[in-house]
């Protein structure tokens, strides 16, 4: 499991480097100021990342909301995200009734989009920093 979500989280930081660069270059594109802290902000706040999270993890959480109606995670990110994808789950069985929460869930992960990022400005920051250092150090860009 340990490995599983190493890999998840390569995977989500795959995509928000790609989208930090996109971001980046339509900055420069449109000549716009650009403070990287701000914009590390906008790829966090309206990016539209997959949901990387375990299946087996995730049913476990949604169970969870559904006996006791709350979640418990640490932090409020984590929180917001789980209860993002508990209304898509519901959603997904309200509009076919037949759906077990097993299969809703499968299809919420397989098909939906976060509405956000939902990872820490400080953790996004430096990930970022840090690969686009070692990038320009290597020199395959930024």
């Amino acid at each position: 499991m340990a490995e599983e979500r190493r890999h998840l989280t390569r995977l989500r930081n795959k995509e928000l480097l790609h989208d930090y660069r996109r971001a980046l270059r339509e900055a420069y594109n449109s000549n716009i100021i650009i403070n990287r802290r701000e914009l590390v902000r906008q790829v966090l706040l309206n990016g539209r990342p997959h949901y990387y999270v375990n299946f087996d993890h995730a049913y476990n959480v949604i169970m969870h909301i559904n006996a006791k109606s709350e979640v418990a995670k640490k932090t409020q990110l984590k929180q917001a995200m789980w209860r993002e994808i508990y209304q898509k789950v519901k959603a997904e069985q309200e509009k076919c009734p037949s759906l077990s929460l097993s299969a809703a869930l499968s299809r919420v992960l397989a098909t939906e989009r976060a509405s956000r990022y939902y990872i820490s400005e400080n953790y996004a920051y430096k990930y970022l920093y840090h690969v686009c250092r070692e990038s320009r150090q290597t020199g395959n860009g930024n």
